[in-house]
Formats: C-alpha cells, structure tokens, sequence
C-alpha cells in the first residue's frame, strides 16, 4: 500500500464510493441524455478522480480501467462518439468493477488487482475502441484479442475439435461430506422472518439441484429444471442481500447453460465442483436468524472459489467452442452485428450469464447487481484454457473496525461553538453555589436573631430593647428574602438560557445525523435499467425530494423496502409496450419516488403510471386461497382488499420470475416500516398506476410519544402508532358476550384493559371518565383503557439492558421532563398479546361504575375572562377536580366563604376585587388564612411576581402555564390528586 496509513486509505474508500456512485448513477442518464455536456463532464471527472486517487494508494489496476473510460467519456463530450445502450453497458460494467474499491481494506488491494485484473485487461481494449469510435464485434461466446491494438483485425479462428478437456486441468475441489437436503417443508413460525423463508426456498431448489446434478453429463434434458431451480435461487438470495449466495448460483447457472448450449462432454471434476458448491449452500438449511451471519462470513470464501472455478471452466468451454467452425454453409463466426438494446442476434442466447470478477472478503465480487441485464458484450481475454488450481482461503478478515459516520465541517464547527457555550454555562454554576452559601449564613443569622428575641421576650426584656430586636430580625428577614428572590430569578434566567442552548446542541445533533434522501437511492436508478431490460420494457425512475434530509439509520432501513417496491412497480405495475401503446400512453413507464417532510414525520411515497391493482383479480384470489368467502370478499372496501397483498405468501402473479411472484416481500416491506415505528398504505387507480404510502419518523433517536399512568407507572405509545385518545362514560360502555366494546364513530371497538397486558395490577377505576388509547393494525381497531393521559413529550430513546432479552411488550425506554423512567411500549408485540388473551378467553373486565373513593378536591377559579376560566375548569376537570368558578374577586370573595374549596386560582386583574386584594382578605381572615392560593395572570414582569407572593400566594404563574402542564403540576404539588385524602 506504499506505506499509506489507514486514515488515508479511508480517504480513498470514501471518494472511491462517491465517485462510482456518481458513474453507476449517471452512466443510466447518458442514456436518455447522451449529449448533455453537463452530464458528460461530471462522468468524466468522476472517472479522472477514481484514477487519481487509485493512483496514489498504487491500486495500478484501477487506474487502467478509470483512465480508459476517462477517455471513452472524454470522447463522448467532445462529440466524436455518440454513447448507445451496448457502449453503457460495457462503461457500467468497469463502474461495477470499480465500486467495489469501496469494499477494501489496506491489506486487500493485491488480491483484489489478482482477482479483477483479468477482467480489466479485457474491457481495456474494448473501451479504447469505444472512445476512438469502434464498435468491436465481440459476441458472447467470443472474447477479443489479448493487447490487440483498438481497431486492429482479430486473428483468424483456428479450427480445433470439440474434446473433452483432460480430468488433470480441473483442480480438484476441496474435501466435502455429501449434504442430504430435507423432503420435508420447515415448519415456519408465526412470525416467521425473511430469512425463515429464503431457507424454505433453498431446501427446495438445492433439492432439486442435487437430484438433477449427477445426471447432467448423460441426460441433456437435466440442465433445465438444474437453470430454473438456480436462477429462483438466485433471486431470493438477492432478495435478503446475500451476494455469496446470489454469486455461487450465477457461477453454477453459467456453468449448466454452457455446457447444454456447447454440447461438450462435462468433465466429472467440473460435477464435483458443482456438488461441492451445492453442498456449501446447504450448510444455510442448518442456520437461523442468529447464526446465518455467522454462516456466511464463514461460507463465502468457499463459494467464492467454487464461483471462480466454475466461472472459468464456463470461459474454456465457450474459448473451444467459438474455436470451431460454425455448422453449415455460408456461415461465418464474425458476422455477427454488434449487441444492441433490443436488437440481439438470435444466433447470441440472451441469457448468456455476465462476466465475474471475485474477491475475497475484503473485496466483494463485482458481479452485477439484482437483475442486471446479461446482454452486456462479453469482453474476456482470451487466454490458455488450463486452468490453475484455486487460490487458497483467505485468511480471516481482521476485526470490524468502529462505523464511521462523515459530518460536515461546517456541523462539526456549529457543535463546537455549542459546546463552547455549554462549557459558559457550567462555569455560572460555581457562582451560584457561593452565593447559596452566602445566603445559608445571612438565614443563620437570621435564626440567631429570631432566637435572640425569643429568649429577651421571655427574659423579661425591655420593650424598646425587644421592639430593637425585632426590627433588626425584620430588616434581616427582607434582606434573605429579596437575596432569596434575586438568586431564584438569577437560577430562572440560567435554567432559560439552559434549556435554550441544550435544545439548539440537540437540533445540531441531529441534523448532524441527517442526509440527503438521495445519497439512499444511488443504486435504484440502474436496477430500474436493468430490470427494464431484461423484462423487455422501458422505464425510468423520477426522484423527487433528494435534499429532502433524513435520519441516517432510517435511510439505511429504507434501502430494501424501496427497492422491492420499485422491482415490484417495475415487473407488476408497468406494462409491456405494446400495451402501453394501446392504451395510449408513453412507451416509457415512470415509476416516481418522492421524500418530504410533513407534520414532523417522513413521507415517502412510491408510485408509478402503469396498470393499476386488478381488484377483480385480487377479490378472486383472496377466495381462491381460502382467505375469505365470496360473499365476504364481495363487501370488502378497496382499502381492505389492499391490505391483503401485505399477508406473508400472498401474490397475485401468475408466475414466479427472478425478480418477484414468490408472495415475499410486502410483508417484509411493512415489518421493516413498523419496526421502525411507521406505516404503510396502498392506493391505486385502475389504468393509472398504483401508489405506496411510508410514513416514517424523522428520526429513530428520539420519538415523538403519548405518555399515560398504567396502575400509577408511565407508559409511552409512540405517536404515530396511535389512532386517538378518547374518553368514554362508564355507562357507555357495553358487553356481548364477556367482551367490552364502545361505540367510536359508528364502529364498536373493543376494550382492553392496558394493566393486564402490561402485567400490572389493575387500580380500582376513579372518575365517571375511562381513559381509552385507539390502536389499530390490518385487522382492527383495539381500546386500549389506561388510567390517565399525562400528555406528550419528546423522549430520547434508550435500548433496553440486552441481558432482559425480548421483553413482552416492551421496545425500550426514556427519561420524561421530570427526570422519571419511562417504558416505551412495543405496539405490534401488545397487539400478538390483545389477540393471545382474546383468543383465550382471559381478558379482564374494565369496572364500569367507579369505586367509592374519598370526596373529590374542590377548586374555585376565579377570572374575569369566560375564556381563561373555561380553560381552567376543562384542565381541573380532566384531571378529575370539582371545580367552581366565580366571574370577579367579589364574587370570589363570596364563594370562598360560603363554599368548601381546597384550593383558590385567581387571576390579577378583575372589577370590583382585584386578586391581590382577594389573596389579601383570604390571608386576613382567621378560617381561610391557611387555604392555599395559585395566581394566574398575564403579567409576566419580576415586580408583579412578587408583589403576588408578598400578598399571600402559594404560587405565581402565567398563563402560558396552561401549554407545559406547570399549571396542573402545581395543583397537585399544593393539595394533591384530586381524589387523594
């Protein structure tokens, strides 16, 4: 590595992936846009920035490869090339080979030149002959001249027999214990997972390929159900992410096609790498969801081998094969016309399997990505077809180092300065804890004082010498109380300033955390392509919102929901051309992907032009699988039968293609999208296309949540998986048999006590009220009766001790305003238990009359305003007070004599009795002098506040109080729940 160090090699990583984002991307647009200079010379500078950079960390292979489609592209902008679909398939096919810099260590650069150094010595010449205006003829079963100069004839073929090659030049594989695949489909689990059914579909296809291998080499008809099984095999190992996988079956497939199209004897070396290769793929059948990482970090090396060998066994058998003369009179092996879009020679099979480049696992294999399409020009050298024995496992990879996340320098600079003023902040501390001590001795003296005139008094003291020491204790009294007021508005502006700085450091935080929408959906573009092509279709994909900025992890887990949507919109939604043409509509489908943010959460919409849900279709497919009755089906809404496609193994597809038709995905799709505390919905028109809704946080750090008392504990729902929060009478609510439902909105909904799914005690019921949660999921609408509503809050979220393990109905937790812990619930593990105890018969009843509690506390709220009061009263209300109210201080005045109250609320400024002078009377008289006061006024300077507390009030609050809950805080600091005793 030249002695770079890994900080620099980091560098590289980082630029390397930009870069060949930015040519995988914008390869795809050349299409479309093949003379937009704009375009063209930022390709082409992404090109000479991979060449530089490789260039410096001495990757020599690389910079042959960027520096000849540097010049490929150079040539495009300068207009002496006009770029056509087969030229951006070869240029896409060295941009794969590149991106996979990305994926390297320090220590891996030798094996990954080893490993790719073959393929780009044959794109090298083919570029050359791009960028200087030729079109090579380079079929699929031919590859140019090795350092044959661009335009130069390739040298004759010479004639050679078709023999089978010598058992000696096959390596043999490595020692393996035939694996027997089980008969037997796997019992999956209700909440079976991705990977529960990628190994169910891999016991069967490797079934079927173990059956089918032996026979290969005597019974030709073998090869076909060996391609179909693997090519399935293919596309669910694509599916769950697993390119080792994907890798082995592509090497197999390529192997099997061959050898069926060739004719040539198969070797049985080349079998026993086939079974080898199967035989490490079954090892899968064996994993769960835990150990299959476990198993593929083990497994890939040996895949990779056998893939390598198969690969090249796949090349020597097609090398003998263009070397013999073609059958029949008139026929030349060159006369082919050079691969275009649309247009392949019928004598070149479409299916021909693209070219591999392998790695180890540093490097990942640079073959294509989900459904790429393979009719790519073949650019392979042709070399001598003895193959050498396979490159020994690599050692094992060094250990993960810590992620590494990229922050703006103007963020991290923004952080700084925030965490300058925190550091301000704290040094204020030290200040006020001198000055609390300050005040400490002056109430010392005071108590001196105050003992002082006690024992004079009692002494028999002189009156003028006890009336001196009461003076001196008053002055000492209003020095430690001003001291005292001025050290709490001194705390109150720092505790503002505070919480003003730490809620600019957490918008900085996060903002830190956020990207680009776009930066996710760099890949999209070209499996839109790809997908298209090998479909026979035309499509594009639009992106709206690219700046829209979202949460790192959140756009991490976007990545394969959005991308089986698009396959899905791709290969179910769009129609074939002739289709599209008669509908009169573009050739070219449009499947549009769109972020914005809307009322704090992500929106992500997924939608495209084409033919829209058969609802008919999808009706008789629900009936047809035993899902519901024909009569049911027929009154299903269409948001209802929609909701049937996210059900795991539903699908509406006639057959199973590489690219979707199995029934996997949808219900992935919506587990991913709720795991991370979203939801999806479906829309669709026929004739006009079809459209997904996501509705995601913004960020998975911090949720927005409802917090509710559950037998006296905090819970936390988060908000967007709530439908509403309601209160019902006790009265209201009714039983059929042995279960409870209220009627919301014309529906019953059921009614679930929340304590006895949480395993709590269930508290005896208090108030007329019964506080209910409405959740709902795909199959209805559930109560959920809690104790109270505390309100909401934004809560920063905090895993759970993984040593608890999966803890029933329970996600994480978080610390409230208050600095109290908080549960978040797990709403979809709260709905398995609604369904467990419902199922079973146990729910417990919800009491509806409530127990004979102590008498209620009794507020009087005195104001003017019918506003201020009718807020005032609805609060006191909820939270279950008696309130009184009283339209002026006389009227107070009056009532608060003549009525029982536990607690007074009055504002400032009211005709004929102000508060102050009612706090005044009120402290006057001997009866009411211990009834406690709150002030409420609009008055919000320091002098009023204290001229309310000099009077007599408890308590001094403005009327933004009503917004933060400070207003009920208090209430219950002062006399306590209302029905406490």
């Amino acid at each position: 590595m030249n002695g770079l160090d890994a900080s620099m090699f980091d560098l590289f990583r980082d630029e390397a992936k930009a870069h060949a984002d930015t040519l995988a991307a914008g390869l795809v647009a050349v299409e479309s846009r093949a003379t937009d200079p704009v375009l063209l010379d930022e390709l082409m500078r992404a090109a000479h920035s991979i060449k530089g950079a490789a260039r410096i960390v001495g990757i020599d292979t690389a910079v042959r490869l960027a520096h000849v489609m540097e010049d490929a592209l150079v040539a495009a902008q300068g207009g002496r090339i006009r770029l056509g679909p087969a030229d951006i398939d070869v240029l896409l096919r060295g941009a794969d080979v590149l991106a996979g810099l990305a994926a390297l260590g320090p220590d891996a650069t030798a094996a990954w030149e080893q490993a790719n150094g073959p393929l780009v010595d044959a794109l090298e010449p083919v570029l050359a002959a791009i960028a200087q205006g030729a079109r090579p003829d380079v079929p699929q079963a031919r590859a140019p001249e090795p350092h044959r100069p661009p335009g130069a004839a390739p040298a004759p073929a010479k004639p050679s027999p078709a023999a089978p090659r010598p058992e000696t030049e096959f390596p043999a594989p490595p020692a393996f214990k035939p694996v027997a695949v089980p008969g037997e489909p796997f019992a999956l689990r209700p909440d079976h997972s991705m990977l529960d059914l990628f190994r169910e579909e891999a016991r069967e296809h490797l079934g079927a390929v173990t059956k089918a291998l032996p026979h290969l080499p005597s019974d030709p008809t073998a090869a076909e159900p060996v391609l179909e099984a693997l090519k399935l095999l293919r596309g669910a190992a694509r599916l769950v992410k697993c390119p080792p996988v994907a890798d082995a079956a592509s090497a197999m497939s390529a192997f099997v096609r061959t050898a069926r199209e060739t004719g040539h004897p198969i070797p049985a070396r080349a079998i026993e790498w086939a079974q080898y290769a199967t035989a490490t793929l079954a090892g899968a059948l064996a994993t769960d969801d835990d150990t299959f990482g476990e198993w593929i970090g083990s497994a890939a090396p040996a895949l990779a081998t056998a893939s390598d060998v198969l690969t090249r066994v796949a090349e020597a058998d097609r090398a003998r094969g263009a070397a013999v003369p073609p059958e029949g009179p008139g026929k030349d092996s060159h006369s082919e016309p050079p691969t275009e879009r649309g247009g392949q020679p019928a004598s070149e099979p479409s299916t021909s399997p693209p070219a591999h480049a392998t790695t180890d696992r540093n490097g990942p294999r640079a073959e294509g990505g989900v459904g790429r399409s393979s009719s790519v020009i073949a650019v392979r050298e042709p070399r001598a077809v003895t193959l050498s024995p396979p490159p020994p496992p690599p050692a094992p990879a060094p250990p993960v180092a810590e992620p590494v996340v990229r922050v703006s320098a103007q963020s991290l600079n923004r952080l700084m300065g925030l965490a300058g003023e925190s550091l301000v902040q704290a040094r204020w501390l030290p200040t006020f804890s001198t000055a609390l001590l300050k005040m400490k001795k002056r109430h010392d003296l005071l108590t001196a004082l105050i003992d002082t005139t006690y024992h004079a008094t009692l002494g028999g003291a002189p009156a003028d010498q006890v009336a001196e020491l009461v003076a001196d204790t008053r002055r000492q009294w209003l020095t430690c109380r001003q001291e005292l007021t001025e050290q709490t508005a001194s705390f109150d502006d720092h505790a503002a300033r505070a919480e003003d700085l730490n809620a600019r450091l957490y918008r900085e935080v996060i903002v830190s955390r956020m990207r680009p929408f776009g930066d996710g959906l760099h890949g999209l573009p070209r499996m839109v392509r790809d997908i298209a092509r090998a479909l026979g279709k035309d499509a594009r994909l639009v992106v709206v919102g690219e700046g829209t900025e979202v949460d790192r992890d959140i756009l991490e887990k976007l990545e394969a929901p959005l991308a089986h949507l698009i396959r899905n919109a791709v290969d179910h939604g769009l129609e074939m051309p002739d289709l599209r043409r008669a509908a009169e509509k573009p050739v070219a489908g449009t499947v549009t992907v769109e972020a914005r943010h809307r009322a704090g959460m992500l929106l992500v919409t997924v939608s495209d032009n084409g033919a829209g849900v058969d609802l008919n279709r999808l009706r008789a497919k629900i009936v047809e699988r035993g899902l519901n009755s024909a009569e049911m089906a027929a009154k299903l809404t269409d948001a209802e039968l929609l909701e049937f496609l996210f059900l795991p193994g539903f699908s509406t597809a006639s057959a199973v293609t590489e690219f979707s038709g199995r029934g996997v995905g949808l219900d992935v799709v919506l587990d991913t999208i709720r795991k991370v505390g979203g939801n999806v919905r479906i829309t669709t028109t026929r004739g006009q296309g079809t459209t997904f809704h996501l509705q995601l946080p913004l960020t998975l750090s911090v949720i927005r949540a409802v917090v509710v008392d559950v037998a006296g504990e905090p819970y936390a729902f988060p908000h967007t998986r709530i439908d509403r929060l309601i209160r019902v009478r006790r009265a209201e609510v009714r039983s059929i048999e042995h279960r409870q439902f209220v009627t919301v909105d014309g529906q019953n909904v059921g009614l679930v006590v929340a304590a006895q799914l949480l395993d709590m005690p269930a508290p005896p019921p208090v108030g007329d009220d019964v506080p209910v949660v409405l959740l709902s999921d795909g199959t209805g609408t559930y109560g959920l009766v809690v104790d109270a509503f505390r309100g909401e809050q934004d809560l920063v979220v905090r895993p759970l001790d993984p040593r608890l393990g999966k803890v029933p109905n329970l996600s994480a937790a978080a610390i409230l305003d208050d600095g109290a812990p908080v549960l978040i619930v797990d709403v979809e593990d709260l709905f398995r238990s609604m369904d467990q105890f419902i199922q079973t018969g146990s729910l417990v009843r919800c009491e509806t009359r409530p127990a004979g509690a102590g008498r209620k506390k009794r507020v009087l709220v005195v104001d003017d305003s019918i506003t201020v009061r009718e807020v005032e009263r609805q609060l006191l209300l909820y939270k279950g007070y008696d309130v009184a109210v009283a339209v002026d201080g006389v009227d107070g005045w009056n009532k608060v004599r003549a009525e029982r109250c536990d607690l007074l609320v009055s504002d400032i400024d009211m005709p004929r009795m102000n508060g102050l002078q009612l706090v005044q009377a009120v402290r006057a008289d001997d009866r009411l002098r211990d009834l406690p006061v709150i002030i409420v006024s609009y008055k919000e300077r320091d002098e009023d506040r204290l001229k309310g507390l000099e009077v007599g009030a408890n308590a001094y609050l403005t009327k933004s109080s009503f917004h933060d809950n400070r207003f009920i805080e208090t209430v219950a600091e002062l006399i306590g729940a209302a029905d406490g005793l």
